[in-house]
């Protein structure tokens, strides 16, 4: 009876028993299935954070990549940096700081300034850097830094005149007149800096050497008084006209430089005065007439100087007029001959990038098979302070008179070093064929051209009415 209790006691117990691990178990996995649960939702919280932070950082590359603006202009006005600034791109942008490194003054360092200014596309803003609290000197080169809130920057180099030499040419024209005669100096800046940056705020100095018992009376000068801004490879023009009186054969020396510019970096041009009746001439008697212009700025050789053209090349060289005029001939100078060849010259204007442009007269096509002057009646007008082109096509290599290259205005520039120094670019080249009959000169110019170096340029010349 005992055993009997006994056993239906522990039969008892043990379904006590095997209750409670049921609910044990059913806790537990309450536990895990929560914990798995918050595990789960939390990963996917987290995996949808990490994939919208993906989509967020992509969507930022891509517009950092559409991002686009341009500095189009940066001045100095009053000590003061003036930039600005156009959004070329497709979304607003925000300027948001602004890095300057003096670059003539190591001691200065380098600064940042907070700018914090919009810019919707399409639009520009003006007067970047007018506020920052820095003096911005002339005398000075500067590296700056425009940054973009998106991180995009642009970076240029402020130069000034006084960091290093510039190319300077100065044109007299005419370099020799009568007395009481005037003539038109051009002073040409070139924008070769080492850096590549712009040139800021520079103006023109000129010193004028008068022999005793001459004189010079300005009459105009300096047009224009300052240039603001020269980007890199670009020239500057600076005009003055003088009146000048004497005895023949006394010279009149004009000297230019920079304002504040690099010690020694000038350039000078004398001009002489030849009375009414005795001013030279060269073989051909026209040369040098006070009527006759060309693109010789200084000398021709003394008119023996000559040059066998390329055939079927249509080849145009800078001509550059002082004071205005109105044309009525133009002609060159045959001195050898080919048999049944003919050859036209022409103007051109230029297209505001040293290059020819649009036709503004031409001569008929004139046979060259015998040699001498070859003179075309023309009526045109030539303007004040301008750069024009003088053009020639031949049909076969016939040989005329010709300037030196060291005359010839060097407006393009250089590009290298040649046997005799520096590589000077004379002038523009593009095929042209030259039929005997019906041929005329292109108008405009074809474009495409190539710079022809280290060749003398023809004389070719017009006559003022």
């Amino acid at each position: 009876m005992h055993l009997y209790k006994y056993k239906i006691e522990k039969i008892r117990s043990m379904k006590r028993r095997r209750g409670l691990s049921t609910i044990v178990g059913i806790v537990f996995f309450i536990i895990v299935f929560t914990g798995v649960a918050s595990y789960v939702t939390y990963s996917m919280n987290h995996l949808n954070r990490f994939g919208e932070t993906i989509i967020e950082k992509s969507q930022e590359d891509r517009n950092r990549d559409r991002e686009e603006f341009e500095i189009t202009k940066i001045s100095r006005d009053s000590n003061k940096f003036n930039i600005t600034v156009q959004n070329t791109g497709e979304l607003p942008i925000n300027i948001t700081r602004l890095w300057i490194q003096n670059k003539t003054d190591p001691s200065w360092g380098t600064s940042k300034f907070d700018v914090n200014k919009n810019v919707v596309p399409g639009q520009t803003l003006t007067r970047v850097g007018q506020d920052l609290q820095l003096t911005a000197l002339d005398t000075q080169g500067y590296g700056i830094r425009l940054v973009t809130e998106r991180g995009n920057a642009r970076e240029f180099l402020v130069n000034s005149v006084s960091q290093e030499p510039v190319y300077l040419q100065l044109f007299a024209l005419p370099v020799d007149l009568p007395t009481g005669y005037t003539t038109t100096l051009l002073f040409a800046v070139t924008n070769n800096m080492s850096n590549n940056g712009v040139l800021t705020n520079f103006q023109p100095n000129l010193v004028v050497t008068v022999p005793v018992g001459a004189s010079v009376t300005p009459l105009s000068g300096p047009e224009p008084t300052a240039y603001s801004l020269l980007e890199k490879g670009d020239t500057a023009y600076f005009q003055w006209t003088y009146r000048i009186t004497g005895s023949n054969g006394q010279q009149v020396k004009f000297e230019t430089s920079l304002q504040n510019g690099y010690l020694a970096n000038s350039v000078s041009k004398n001009v002489t005065i030849n009375v009414a009746g005795t001013a030279t001439k060269d073989s051909s008697g026209y040369h040098r007439s006070q009527l006759w212009y060309s693109s010789d700025t200084y000398s021709h050789a003394g008119g023996t100087l000559t040059q066998t053209v390329s055939a079927n090349v249509t080849r145009a060289q800078p001509f550059i007029i002082g004071t205005g005029f109105t044309a009525d001939r133009i002609q060159f100078e045959v001195t050898g001959t080919v048999v049944a060849s003919k050859c036209s010259v022409a103007i051109y204007d230029d297209n505001g990038s040293l290059y020819p442009n649009n036709l503004i007269v031409a001569s008929t096509d004139i046979d060259t098979s015998t040699t001498g002057l070859k003179t075309t009646t023309i009526n045109t007008v030539l303007n004040h302070n301008t750069l024009y082109w003088l053009a020639y096509n031949c049909q076969k290599a016939v040989t005329l008179r010709a300037i030196p290259q060291t005359s010839m205005p060097g407006i393009l520039g250089f590009t290298g070093v040649g046997t005799n120094g520096d590589t000077q670019n004379q002038l523009w080249s593009v095929s042209g064929t030259h039929p005997f009959a019906g041929f005329t000169m292109p108008n405009p110019y074809p474009v495409g051209g190539t710079l022809i170096t280290d060749v003398n340029g023809i004389l070719i010349q017009v006559r003022m009415q």
